[in-house]
């Protein structure tokens, strides 16, 4: 009797040992759970109002507002520089009409009530604000030839020239009627 007790309980023991308490592995590995991408991150501010919203500070919203557009002058300038150019620099002028095309795309929201003249120094002038659906179609046609200006400067040095011109033409367009010359030229 004791030797069919001892034979088994390690029956009993090698069985255990054998299968360690353990499931067995698949044999094919289990699919991992898909893991959410990290949210990009979110863009810096741009200092925009909706169109019928006055600014909480209005004369900072104008600082920022004539800063974009010494920046947009700027980007003009790399391009304008280039096309005089046999061989433009495409990288310097691609860069250039990304931002102006991004620019013209916030244009809308530079101009909110309480941002003209009567808030402080601008060069906007008053009829920005009386005439908006004329500055709004000038601005829209902007955005088109500065998007096309970017399609452009991806093509060739020849696109980008003749482009540059029409792009050019849309932003004087709204000089012309809606932004005050300087006195000292």
């Amino acid at each position: 009797m004791k030797m069919k007790l001892f034979a088994a309980t390690a029956v009993l023991a090698l069985g255990l040992a054998a299968c360690g308490g353990e499931t067995p592995a698949p044999e094919t590995p289990a699919p991992e759970a898909p893991v959410a991408e990290a949210p990009a991150p979110e863009p810096a501010p741009v200092a925009t109002a909706s169109i019928g919203e006055t600014p909480a500070d209005p004369v900072a919203f104008m600082k920022t507002r004539h800063d974009n557009y010494e920046d947009l002058g700027k980007n003009f300038k790399v391009m304008l520089d280039n096309s005089k150019l046999g061989t433009p620099d495409m990288a310097a002028v691609s860069a250039a009409a990304v931002k102006v095309n991004e620019y013209a795309g916030q244009m809308g929201t530079w101009f909110p009530p309480g941002t003209g003249p009567e808030a402080g120094k601008t060069k906007a002038k008053a009829n920005v604000w009386t005439e908006r659906a004329d500055f709004d179609a000038k601005l829209a046609d902007l955005q088109t030839e500065a998007a096309k200006l970017v399609t452009a400067t991806s093509t060739d040095a020849a696109a980008f020239k003749a482009q540059f011109g029409a792009t050019g033409g849309k932003c004087k367009a709204c000089h012309d009627v809606y932004r005050e010359e300087d006195k000292d030229k």
